[in-house]
């Protein structure tokens, strides 16, 4: 119910749909390589001596479980979501952040194709909120974000985290 009152409350000032997160084609090679690395990993968290992780179990259970959950976002298809710049906040899929909860806000844009918002939040067990500018007006964004949130100008190119995903393919 209070969502429907978020909605009702504010005017939407830009919105487009975007995937919920970027999925990377993987070819057999990727796979390959990852297995491989994963076999190391845990042949040497299971190994004993100078180098060897000392039959560490419950490391070899987390290297598993991860790469079990990137095997089923590989074969899940990411959701589309609504989002939305308002008057009083921005709306990503069902959650409503209002401006007071937004830290700062940055954008990049670059000539690889690179267009994306980044929102940092106030509490940092949100994280970073990254959103494709797929077909908007960056500066318009830029410029209706200004009136009430702060830009961080130290970003100058997207954050180490995006460019290792994207060089993974994660």
């Amino acid at each position: 119910m209070p969502e429907q009152e978020n909605q009702k409350l504010s005017e939407v000032v830009f919105s487009w749909t975007c995937s919920e997160y970027e999925k990377y084609q993987k070819n057999v090679w990727w796979y390959v390589l990852s297995l491989v690395i994963l076999s190391l990993m845990i042949w040497w968290s299971l190994s004993d001596g100078p180098w060897g992780g000392g039959r560490n179990y419950l490391f070899v259970v987390f290297l598993i479980l991860c790469y079990l959950v990137i095997l089923m976002y590989e074969v899940r298809e990411p959701a589309k979501v609504d989002f939305a710049i308002t008057l009083d906040g921005v709306k990503f899929g069902g959650k409503f952040h209002y401006y007071r909860e937004i830290q700062d806000f940055f954008i990049v844009y670059q000539d690889q194709g690179i267009k994306s918002l980044y929102l940092d939040f106030k509490n940092p067990l949100r994280g970073r909120l990254s959103v494709p500018l797929d077909g908007q007006d960056a500066i318009a964004v830029r410029e209706h974000l200004l009136q009430f949130v702060k830009e961080d100008l130290d970003w100058e190119v997207e954050p180490m985290a995006d460019r290792l995903r994207r060089w993974l393919r994660f």
